[in-house]
């Protein structure tokens, strides 16, 4: 009997562990990256200091913004949080759908920032995921998603990866018409 009930503890152990594993497994990473004729400083400013023009920018796509859990300023610093409702994925018309995020890596230098989410219906979906945008000095901006899936047969955020065109498109028209 002690045998038995050492296998089936070290078997449970074992499918434990191949769970945590599959878990920690290395992030997958999809890139969009779009050419833009506006200030590349104007572009990376807009997103660092004026996320606020966003709905008016880009309605379409960017509902609403605003600053979360006592953020006082619109500047993006390491952990600094704000809610962002978007265009659904589920939507036949004009729903939203709310995110919370946190900044965690600001880089000036390269024109870059990466936000994590921490709440919003792609967590039912994914362990982690973060968006992190670029604008290079080539004038493109370079968005990378990074997720882990939470089962295999999930999907990938296609849907998502598609607004990032239009959004850099109404962003880069409106820069442009406003220099």
């Amino acid at each position: 009997m002690d045998y038995l009930q050492l296998n089936v503890f070290e078997a449970a152990v074992q499918v434990f562990a191949l769970k945590v594993f599959s878990r920690t497994a290395s992030p997958t990473r999809k890139v969009v990256e779009t050419p833009i004729q506006c200030s590349t400083g104007a572009f990376y400013k807009l997103f660092k200091k004026q996320a606020y023009f966003l709905p008016s920018v880009c309605g379409a796509v960017v509902q609403t913004i605003g600053l979360a859990d006592g953020n006082r300023s619109w500047v993006n610093t390491v952990g600094s949080r704000k809610v962002i409702e978007i265009l659904s994925a589920d939507s036949c018309g004009d729903t939203a759908e709310k995110f919370k995020y946190v900044v965690e890596a600001v880089d000036d230098r390269s024109r870059k920032i990466t936000y994590k989410l921490l709440e919003g219906s792609l967590l039912q979906l994914y362990d982690s995921f973060t968006v992190t945008l670029q604008v290079t000095s080539g004038s493109t901006v370079k968005w990378t998603v990074e997720y882990v899936k939470k089962n295999p047969s999930n999907e990938d955020p296609n849907f998502y990866l598609n607004l990032f065109p239009t959004i850099n498109a109404t962003v880069d028209i409106y820069l442009r018409s406003n220099d």
